[in-house]
């Protein structure tokens, strides 16, 4: 079952999906986080294609989009990495109250992973598994990169990103993140899963945070690219993180 879901924040109201099974009365529960400029949905249907897998193996998932992306309130130049993560927090508390839960677990995308990590270190005891697809814990530097390029500003003092406003505020708030100091108070069961032609974040990236967790397995595909567009990669991405949660 697909129900429509909103959290409303002291910022603005959250809207996503909940899906649950229609065959078990417990079940464990995936919440999604999703990448830099995607949405609930993701890119190529990769979230919704997710839950529904999950859903058809009796396990729940619950996908919001951030502030400032999709459907949520708020423009894209409200978003920040700081304001990702408290976000992330409250549909955590959402999801701890939702009944017939029987496990969390929280999967992060891109900088949805760095956000994750984050989310990871501050509740390392309401999460049971984390699950991060290709993390952007590099975030910082491929945003100093893209400043030294000298990025077209707008008179409001916002970058221009293709019909999208990142503010100053953004750039700000990821230049001074340390996203891997850390989260190794996260000694939970990890599952890292990243494809080798990744052009947006390289899988050394992956490589770093499982030197940081105690508890992680690194799965590296090749064959496909960032968001696992590649129908045969996805269909064993999802494969193996089922045996993971199953495990």
């Amino acid at each position: 079952m697909q129900v429509y879901q909103e959290l409303k924040t002291s910022n603005g109201t959250l809207r996503g999906f909940l899906h649950t099974p229609d065959n078990a009365d417990k079940y464990p529960l995936v919440i999604m986080f999703h990448g830099f400029t995607g949405h609930k949905g993701e890119s190529h249907f990769l979230f919704v294609q997710l839950a529904r897998f999950l859903c058809a193996n009796n396990v729940a998932s619950l996908r919001f989009d951030f502030l400032g992306s999709g459907d949520s309130d708020n423009d894209f130049s409200y978003m920040t990495f700081s304001n990702e993560v408290n976000e992330a927090l409250a549909i955590l508390d959402y999801a701890k109250n939702l009944p017939n839960i029987t496990d969390i677990i929280i999967l992060g995308l891109s900088m949805g992973g760095a956000v994750a990590t984050q989310v990871a270190k501050a509740r390392p005891n309401d999460i049971n598994k984390l699950v991060l697809w290709a993390p952007a814990g590099n975030m910082n530097q491929i945003i100093l990169a893209q400043q030294k390029n000298q990025v077209p500003q707008l008179p409001n003092g916002n970058y221009i990103l293709g019909g999208l406003e990142i503010s100053p505020a953004f750039v700000e708030d990821i230049v001074k993140q340390d996203l891997f100091t850390g989260v190794d108070v996260f000694t939970n069961p990890v599952l890292i899963q990243h494809d080798r032609n990744d052009q947006a974040v390289k899988v050394s990236v992956s490589e770093k945070y499982e030197s940081l967790y105690s508890n992680c397995k690194l799965i590296v595909y090749d064959g496909s690219d960032h968001t696992f567009t590649n129908v045969l990669v996805r269909r064993q991405v999802f494969s193996d993180l089922l045996n993971f949660i199953r495990s």
